[in-house]
């Protein structure tokens, strides 16, 4: 499909306070749907860190009147692949089928968000979520964000763990867990994406009737500053071969008009043939060195790392700030921007290649921002991206304050 053909979204809101998203591809083959309900890990209470990620998994455990057997018996008969994840902000449940198959499989998505939440459910989910906690902290990668994210964000929501503790998880009891519910999942918070081939009206008849007797009170996140501080901490780890490196500076939110810049100033740094890669990963001084931007309410953070031989972690650390330094006092090409631009713009247009590549798209975009943004605007978003733009994300965004916390056989570094 060419850029030109490129279909718009359309943006519908129901009786019930529901906003239904819809993208239409007739020549599609296929459909793909989810729900994109607006609350994370940052709106949980603190003694309750991992509630969303805990409703997640009961999501798929049946309602009042459908058993857990049934519903993914239903889904996994439309041939659907229907999953879901938790992040700080966001909670999504989606699925993909055959056209013809729009009607059920948005029936069966929609039972999904009516969770019985039985306490025997809530029990047997327990422990399956201790163990991944247990998994995830066996995994070097995981072990270092979770350090990193705690002494970066400090008290501030964003920085509570999306899986919780085993101390919070275990604390979890049914009545807890069907407060957040009530709290957090209403029709206004909640948004339905559809994109690739469907009848429109039939799927807005169907998501009337699906979500008609689901609450309708609002909720509102609670937006605080943050104010992040430099700082470098070391956890050393002998039984790990490598040293495990993270870095994090201030970022743009989700709502900046710079947001765009800021991703193609990552990708000329820390891009597949960014400066990093150059200064780094080519001189073999480490195995891999990455930055991107990520961007939440009212918030956002630079965050990179590297992978390198336990002796050579000051010398690697030395040259990562170096880079980052060369790139604000030295500024970056016009061709540069212009390479990095292009590079992201094409990723977006092939992304937005599939039903299921553009349901995400389209569904986190609205959530985050509340804008209806077509594939060809997104496109055109980070072409249009100049020099001047990344320049002043740089003097916004000075790579002044950084975090850097360190995991592995490694002594004390400065």
């Amino acid at each position: 499909m060419s850029e030109t053909t490129l279909l718009k979204p359309t943006k519908h809101v129901l009786s019930s306070g529901l906003t239904v998203l819809l993208e239409r591809d007739p020549d599609a083959q296929t459909l793909a749907m989810g729900y994109f309900v607006g609350t994370g890990a940052r709106d949980e209470r603190p003694a309750e860190l991992g509630a969303s990620h805990f409703l997640e998994h009961l999501m798929f455990k049946g309602s009042e009147s459908v058993s857990a057997l049934d519903l993914n018996t239903r889904l996994d008969a439309l041939g659907g692949q229907a999953n879901a994840f938790t992040s700080e902000e966001a909670t999504v449940y989606h699925a993909a089928s055959l056209p013809e198959q729009a009607g059920e499989l948005l029936s069966a998505l929609s039972v999904l968000l009516t969770p019985a939440l039985r306490p025997e459910e809530v029990s047997t989910e327990r422990g399956v979520i201790l163990e991944e906690i247990e998994m995830y902290a066996d995994q070097p990668d995981s072990r270092l964000m979770d350090i990193l994210n705690a002494e970066y964000w400090g008290e501030h929501p964003l920085g509570h763990l999306v899986l919780g503790t085993a101390q919070t998880v275990s604390a979890l009891t049914p009545e807890v867990l069907r407060r957040n519910f009530a709290e957090r999942y209403a029709a206004p918070n909640i948004t339905l994406a559809v994109c690739g081939q469907f009848d429109e009206q039939a799927v807005l008849d169907a998501a009337e009737q699906a979500c008609a007797e689901w609450p309708r009170h609002s909720f509102e996140r609670q937006i605080t500053p943050h104010v992040p501080q430099s700082g470098l901490s070391v956890t050393p780890d002998p039984e790990l071969s490598r040293a495990q490196v993270a870095l994090a500076a201030p970022g743009l939110s989700n709502a900046d008009p710079l947001r765009e810049a800021a991703h193609v100033l990552t990708e000329i740094i820390g891009g597949e043939n960014g400066r990093l890669y150059w200064a780094l990963v080519d001189t073999g001084l480490c195995d891999s060195a990455d930055l991107s931007h990520a961007e939440y309410d009212g918030a956002g953070m630079f965050v990179g790392g590297f992978s390198c031989d336990p002796p050579r972690t000051q010398e690697v650390l030395d040259a990562y700030r170096a880079v980052l330094g060369e790139v604000q006092n030295g500024g970056i090409t016009d061709l540069e921007v212009r390479r990095a631009a292009r590079k992201i713009a094409v990723g977006a247009l092939l992304r937005s290649g599939t039903p299921q590549g553009r349901l995400f798209s389209l569904g986190m975009d609205y959530l985050a921002r509340g804008e209806l943004i077509s594939a060809s605007e997104s496109v055109r978003r980070y072409a249009d991206v100049t020099p001047e733009q990344v320049r002043a994300v740089l003097e916004r965004r000075p790579f002044d304050v950084l975090r850097v916390a360190v995991l592995g056989p490694v002594g004390e570094l400065v």
